[in-house]
């Protein structure tokens, strides 16, 4: 009988997430470097939020700590969404062994 469960590296689910976190971080600290009004206004309507009268302060050590930051943030949130899911769907496959066991589909 085959389950419809599988399982997620948590390790690489994270490193997987976190290295996607830190490019996309990466592109908006260049994105507000290059275009920073062009940069605030696609975000200001992604979120729904007038942006205009904020200052872009892209500097090596912000653009640094965003990349880490949000990196870490990212893997280690998702490591445990993916160690949460494991969790769950073992306890599924583990209810789904005994309902059939006892002949309950």
């Amino acid at each position: 009988m085959r389950s419809d469960c599988s399982t997620l590296s948590a390790r690489a689910f994270g490193f997987a997430v976190g290295t996607v976190a830190a490019a996309i971080s990466a592109v908006c600290a260049i994105a507000l470097a290059i275009a920073p009004d062009a940069t605030r206004a696609l975000v200001g309507y992604l979120i729904h939020s007038d942006l205009s009268g904020l200052a872009p302060t892209v500097t090596w050590g912000s653009f640094i700590t965003g990349v880490v930051g949000w990196g870490l943030i990212a893997g280690l949130a998702f490591s445990a969404a993916a160690w949460l899911y494991n969790r769950f769907s073992s306890a599924a496959r583990a209810e789904h062994r005994e309902a059939a066991a006892h002949g309950v589909a």
